[in-house]
């Protein structure tokens, strides 16, 4: 009985090594394999799972292509877990598109090096491009803390938001305002102005629209493509659509 737990045991190990190898991107999950036996096996299994993996099923689509360059970094990174590497490896995770592995690999590089702005910016945006709001507040809220001016006031409006979307309206509205008041752009003080509103000052929300409507002709062409939207958005408010039509899902 225990030769067969273990044969058990090491036949599952073997199929975690040769799926990690299969999927190209997981070469990480081998030496933990390597490591830790038939733990680090389980913990890959594990891992795959919480990813939306499902085992035993024929995919629907065509796997995505690997890229050379993941499997190059985590080679790296298995003989040197440097913090730049992990930003780097995060940076094409979420290049394509694969924001839990990207989160992952911005999470390990804040372990060693937790007061990278960039590394905690972009967890926080990961976050966000997963709805897990809450955590995305909270990694925001300290790239706000640290610079209120990184990446041009993006992280600003990002936390806003996050904040927003996570149903803390009045943060929000304050966030916006202050985002709106450094930045000629439409989008946040629009979302200011609706928040106003929903918070039960019609008067100010319109005063707040009819800036955005009135400076409509100073936006330089360059900027027109993104701006108008909005514009066309706090129009509508003020010719009495009611506010809750005049979301779309958020876009920059």
């Amino acid at each position: 009985m225990t030769m067969f737990v273990y044969a058990v045991l090491i036949a599952f190990q073997i199929w975690a090594i040769v799926d990690c190898l299969r999927q190209r991107t997981r070469l990480l999950w081998v030496m933990a394999v390597l490591l830790f036996g038939p733990f680090g096996a389980l913990a890959y299994v594990v891992s795959e799972l919480l990813r939306g993996r499902r085992f035993g099923q024929a995919p629907s689509e065509a796997p995505v292509e690997s890229d050379p360059r993941i499997a190059e970094f985590e080679g790296l990174l298995a003989a040197n877990p440097a913090p730049a590497l992990f930003i780097e490896l995060g940076d094409l995770h979420a290049q394509r598109g694969d924001h839990r592995s990207a989160a992952e690999a911005y999470g390990r590089s804040l372990e060693t090096d937790p007061d990278s702005l960039y590394a905690r910016y972009h967890l926080g945006l990961e976050f966000k491009a997963q709805g897990r709001n809450t955590e995305a507040v909270e990694e925001l809220k300290q790239v706000f803390a640290a610079d209120p001016k990184y990446d041009y006031r993006a992280a600003a409006e990002a936390l806003a938001d996050v904040l927003l979307a996570a149903g803390r309206d009045r943060e929000a509205l304050d966030q916006y305002a202050s985002v709106a008041g450094a930045s000629s752009r439409a989008r946040p003080k629009f979302y200011w102005g609706w928040l106003v509103d929903k918070a039960g000052d019609a008067a100010a929300a319109a005063r707040i629209m009819q800036e955005i409507v009135d400076e409509e002709e100073s936006v330089p062409d360059y900027l027109r493509s993104g701006e108008s939207p909005w514009i066309d958005r706090a129009r509508r408010y003020l010719d009495g659509w009611p506010s809750e039509t005049l979301l779309a899902p958020q876009s920059k």
